[in-house]
């Protein structure tokens, strides 16, 4: 089946299948070959069945597109169950299909249920869907159409119809002629499949032609009656070897560089490397010999102490470091991995040397290389010590992890003086079990270190700190305090449970002086948070490193996990590593010919259950000194597995991921290192759904019921031989794992090393770099709000990292057009957030029955641009309620954008417009034009009738104002009526001393006064006319008329308080009349008894200089400060003609201007003044 997918290109010629090292010849029918397994890793891997994906086959991919796959997974009982395997399609289409996403990087071309961007069904016009999938010709089946957004659509093909199907083995692969991959010719680039959405609609076999497999014309095509028959080759591996290559010459001599070697060594052998291995350890200079012969590992503590007692010498030679000889000590391990006419075939040597000034030359490097790859062995170079002050990457044994798949550890020198660090020691036992971690991945061969963490010595007295040991560990757990010296460790070594129990240890502690380890050992320890307590009498350049390992939980162990036997016996694990692996990078580079650095993380149980929801944070530290003399800052930073397609491909499968950030220091080295915690309690296990699930539409990934726990026999019972496929079972994989109950981890904590990475290169500004992709752009449409909501996830300025400075967005009826970014641009997007961030972006969309499609991409701080996004879909079907105004072709129509907080705004340089314009749409805009000039000319008659009667309605008052004249008035006393708060000025109260007058009274509908409506000059020229010479009042003199020796009344003498009261509100109310008096220079008071019109007051501000004041020539200017103090005013009774009590305390009043000396505000003239002159009373304006 390959062979014919293949266009008769490929074929497996052999089939290596390792068993299980426990099995014998009894279980296997098969001859059993003893030997290592092979070099590389397994392609197929048979595992338990995963929560989700029950016993269906699938494959862990991780990488974009033309990415190989990380492993395939099938289950026993879908191996063993021969003839019900086929109710997931034929066993061979099946096993091409995941070999095609494992080996080129090609994904499925289906879409799956309730998945938010590939669909299983797609629109293909106004009214059609269409199933999602690429053929060479359309699958018949049922439904033909359906609208996944309205309800839950399941395709089922035709048995009898679909014969002229043949391709695609990614899409309908159990339909009985389908043999092919879709090609240019044949490839559907609209249909938003997984394949099409990261492969940017290029076709499967278009993506294979570019794996090394077929390119540059390998393989070309062969015979079709070639024989491809597969040779089958079962192997039941031998115990793993491990070959401890270590330099011993000079450079080990200087400080305690040789001590701590040999102390990490010895730990090794004795506490990590798993019991029925074989080891052996090979020293070299100028030579090479053998220290200790391959052996294998013994099980008791005893014996390995004694093996480890003679794996190293007490000193190391004299021979110089220049003279060591680098390919013998390789010689000699490869050597012993072949005794006992053996392959050295799948050995590990980890290589011990120190770091070199000179680098290796071509020959050397060449020479090296060639024994690795002729002999297949494993090498992990551990560069101890590395004592340049910064070191920089250069060509050396780093390249052998490189040619066989690994990774290198460094060490860096911390010597002081003649002395050395005790943290140079625990970094090295840290290279060397690292180095195992690699080929141990279980954490039943190598126990996890769950905690680590250095206590400086010359600080406290007693070190404190806790550690977690979660649900899936706990049957043993090692707690081990490092010292530099035996005294450095006081008396108290404590553990605490977590019910706040001490554990009484102290005669279960371990000493082992020879690795300078104290251990405690807890055996079915209580899942929780632990705590600890040692006293620490290191000195202050030493310290104290607590360190904690812990082995899975027993099946009988305690805890909840015991209730899921499923998880039972083995732990969450931590397996880091990059897309570049051991290869020198440039994170700084975009010229596209080195492909970006992706970090990925992978956080589960067994490597099938995915732990989703927990904390994944990358750890960078370069090797070397800043500046100032001190370490360089660690830089972290966050993965995630948020399914965003770039570089996080499917969500909820456990790989975290991300871009490595920019390392614009150039050329450098980091250790790279990745930590795990639950997220404050959110991590959880993904775990089998225990109860059916009822289907319900619209709701996503429902119809995922009791299938996983359904044995294969008891599945798609309406499905027969000839149609051997359930489509309503959920396969792998979509944009999201589509899981449905999951189990709390509980408190979580994970560390590994990954390794070395070598930065070379020239430094490149990261603002060069563009923004990431973004590939889960997504639309959804509300047809009542004619409203489109957009989703995705924001990238970064330099790739995921940071905040873009803006993006591009454009739309079109092309979907091929929109996808290469061309097309009508829409302005006011909103701003990106930070990398990471879920973004979210509405619009009204006032297009109707019409499909759209719209891309966007980032645009960096220096202006950099990303990939184009995927493709969303926008069709906004044309509601019953709306006018013709916003139809299909209506100009008035458009699209209006709003940001999440933003306002919205209409995008008229966006709007789409249409290919022609009907009748329809001609009418519907002159109705509107109709409708506008209606609406104009109402407006027009409104203004013309309505105004120009408010005109004359304001003209006719005008003239109905009538003047009357104030007739004499009697003495009286008292302000004004309190009611009358409209008059625009308070009235003064009559003197004392003066006599009532006859009041007349008057109708209470009277015309506006003249005091309320007169400016003050026309009053002030009222005032002249009525006190001319002719006339007089009250049968007193004018003031003219006086003669020289006459005294000035008394009542003229007004004192500040009795100043207008300006505050007065208005009152639109009527009020009774009342009499008003008006003071007159000749000491009498003038009735005004005008009916008042309060609606036409009209106030002017008010003159400060109301006060009557008599005009002192005779004097000098002076200035005179007015009086503060003002008595409560009082009201006028009408009934009394009185004062009544004080009524209210009038507002503040203005500052009253200075005047000068010879104005007195007394109101007596000097003997010099005038008497003869007319005195006359200044006039507020009101």
């Amino acid at each position: 089946m390959l062979y014919r997918a293949t266009r008769n290109r490929a074929f497996f010629r052999s089939v290596t299948v390792v068993v299980p090292p426990t099995w014998s010849g009894a279980h296997c029918s098969r001859q059993l070959n003893h030997t290592s397994a092979p070099m590389q890793e397994p392609a197929l891997v048979v595992s338990r069945p995963h929560p989700v994906y029950a016993h269906t086959p699938w494959t862990l991919q991780v990488g974009g597109c033309g990415a190989p796959g990380e492993r395939m997974h099938m289950t026993q009982e879908y191996l063993t169950a021969r003839n019900q395997s086929e109710s997931v399609g034929d066993a061979g289409r099946v096993l091409v299909q995941e070999w095609a996403k494992f080996r080129w990087g090609v994904m499925e071309e289906y879409g799956h249920l309730g998945d938010p961007l590939y669909p299983p069904y797609h629109r293909t016009s106004v009214h059609d869907h269409a199933p999602t999938g690429c053929s060479n010709i359309p699958v018949q089946g049922t439904p033909s159409s359906c609208d996944p957004q309205r309800e839950t659509c399941h395709f089922i093909p035709s048995v009898s119809k679909n014969n002229g199907v043949t391709s695609s083995l990614l899409y309908m692969h159990f339909l009985p002629h389908v043999t092919e991959f879709c090609n240019k010719q044949t490839h559907d680039p609209k249909s938003p499949t997984k394949h099409n959405v990261l492969c940017q609609g290029r076709s499967a076999w278009e993506v294979m032609q570019r794996h090394s497999d077929f390119s540059d014309d390998r393989n070309l095509p062969g015979n079709s009656s070639r024989d491809v028959r597969p040779m089958f080759n079962y192997v039941k591996p031998a115990p793993k070897r491990f070959i401890i290559v270590v330099e011993d010459t000079t450079v080990m001599n200087a400080q305690k560089r040789w001590d701590f070697l040999r102390k990490a060594v010895r730990k090794l052998l004795v506490y990590d490397v798993p019991a029925a291995s074989e080891v052996g350890v090979v020293l070299f200079d100028q030579t090479a010999y053998t220290k200790l012969p391959l052996t294998p590992t013994p099980s008791t503590l005893e014996d390995r102490q004694r093996l480890a007692t003679s794996s190293l010498p007490r000193n190391p030679s004299q021979v110089p470091e220049g003279h060591k000889c680098l390919i013998c000590g390789l010689d000699e391990a490869v050597r012993n991995l072949e005794g006992g006419a053996r392959s050295a075939e799948g050995g590990i040597i980890i290589f011990i040397t120190a770091g070199s000034h000179l680098p290796l030359q071509d020959d050397g490097i060449r020479e090296l290389g060639q024994v690795v790859i002729e002999k297949r062995v494993r090498v992990v170079p551990v560069i101890y010590p590395v004592r340049d002050r910064n070191p920089e990457p250069a060509p050396g044994v780093e390249y052998l992890a490189l040619l066989s798949g690994t990774q290198s550890f460094t060490v860096v020198d911390e010597g002081i003086g003649s002395d050395s660090k005790v943290s140079m020691m625990v970094s090295l036992m840290d290279a060397l079990y690292s180095a195992l971690r690699i080929f141990l991945p279980s954490a039943n061969d190598l126990p996890l270190v769950v905690h680590k963490e250095e206590y400086r010595g010359g600080i406290m007295s007693v070190s404190k700190g806790s550690f977690t040991i979660d649900e899936t560990l706990g049957g043993e757990v090692r707690f081990a305090v490092t010292y530099y010296d035996l005294g450095h460790v006081g008396n108290m070594v404590s553990l605490i449970d977590p019910l706040e129990r001490v554990q009484e240890n102290l005669n279960s502690q371990e000493e082992d002086g020879d690795v300078n380890m104290i251990f405690v050992t807890v055996h079915d320890a209580m899942p929780g948070e632990w705590n600890y307590r040692v006293e620490n009498r290191a000195d202050s350049h030493q310290s104290l490193f607590i360190s904690v390992q812990a082995t899975p939980r027993t099946p009988s162990g305690s805890g909840r996990m015991g209730h899921f036997p499923q998880l039972t016996g083995e732990a969450i694990t931590l397996h880091a590593w990059t897309s570049q692996g051991a290869a020198p990078i440039n994170s700084t580079r975009s010229d596209g010919a080195m492909p970006p650095v992706i970090v990925y993380a992978q956080v589960s149980v067994g490597g099938v259950s995915p732990v989703v929801d927990a904390d994944v944070e990358a750890v960078l530290l370069r090797l070397g000194y800043n500046k100032t003399g001190s370490p360089y800052d660690p830089l972290t930073f966050k993965l995630f597995d948020n399914g965003n397609g770039d570089p996080d491909i499917t969500k909820g499968d456990g790989v975290y991921s991300r871009y490595l950030r920019a390392l614009e220091d150039t050329p450098a080295r980091y250790t790279f290192t990745v930590r795990l915690t639950d997220n404050s309690g959110r991590a959880a296990i993904v775990k089998p759904t225990p109860s059916p699930a009822p289907m319900a539409p619209n709701s996503d990934f429902s119809y995922i019921e009791n299938y996983v726990h359904q044995p294969i026999t008891e599945r798609g019972p309406r499905f027969t031989r000839a149609l051997p496929y359930d489509p309503a079972a959920p396969h792998c994989c979509g944009s999201v794992v589509p899981y449905t109950n999951t189990q709390l981890t509980g408190k979580l904590s994970r560390a590994v090393s990954v390794g070395v990475i070598d930065v070379v290169g020239t430094t490149v500004s990261p603002g060069m770099t563009p923004p990431s992709r973004v590939a889960d752009l997504r639309a959804e449409v509300n047809v009542a709000t004619l409203q489109v909501t957009f989703y995705w996830t924001a990238p970064g300025a330099y790739r995921d990292h940071g905040v873009a400075s803006h993006y591009e967005v454009v739309f079109s009826r092309d979907i091929t057009a929109v996808a290469q970014g061309h097309g009508k641009k829409i302005e006011g997007w909103t701003d990106p957030l930070q990398a990471g961030m879920s973004s979210v972006h509405m619009m009204r969309w006032l297009r109707h029955d019409t499909v759209y499609f719209i891309a966007i991409r980032a645009v960096g701080r220096a202006g950099a641009a990303g990939e184009w996004s995927n493709v969303a879909e926008v069709f906004m079907p044309h509601p019953p309620t709306t006018t013709e105004i916003y139809t299909r072709g209506s100009t008035q129509g458009g699209v209006i954008g709003m940001g999440i907080g933003g306002a919205l705004g209409e995008l008229g340089t966006t709007t789409p417009q249409p290919g022609s314009i009907s009748t329809r749409d001609i009418l519907a805009m002159v109705g509107a034009g109709c409708g506008l000039l209606i609406i104009i000319l109402l407006l027009a008659v409104y203004y013309i009738v309505v105004v120009g009667r408010r005109r004359r309605q304001h003209q006719e008052k005008q003239k109905n104002i009538e003047i009357v004249d104030c007739p004499p008035m009697s003495k009286t006393s008292g302000e004004g009526d309190p009611e009358s708060e409209t008059d625009s000025i308070s009235k003064p109260p009559p003197p004392e001393n003066m006599v009532a007058a006859d009041i007349t009274e008057v109708p209470a509908t009277r015309s506006l006064s003249p005091v309320q409506s007169w400016p003050a000059s026309k009053l002030l020229a009222e005032h002249e006319r009525r006190q001319g010479p002719d006339e007089s009042v009250d049968g007193v003199n004018p003031p003219d008329e006086m003669s020289p020796n006459q005294q000035q009344p008394q009542h003229l003498h007004i004192q500040q308080h009795h100043h207008p009261d300006l505050g007065v509100p208005y009152m639109p109310q009527p009020a009774p009349p009342h009499p008003f008096y008006y003071h007159t220079p000749n000491g009498h008071y003038i009735e005004d008894t005008l009916p008042m019109d309060g609606g036409s007051l009209v106030s002017t501000q008010p003159s400060e200089s109301l006060l009557v004041y008599n005009v002192d020539t005779s004097v000098t200017e002076s200035y005179r400060a007015p009086s503060s103090a003002a008595p409560t005013p009082v009201s006028w009774d009408g009934t009394t003609g009185r004062r009544s009590a004080p009524m209210k305390v009038p507002p503040p009043t203005l500052p009253k201007p200075t005047l000068p000396s010879h104005l007195t505000l007394s109101g007596s003239a000097s003997t010099g003044s005038l008497t003869n002159e007319r005195k006359r009373r200044n006039v507020t304006q009101v």
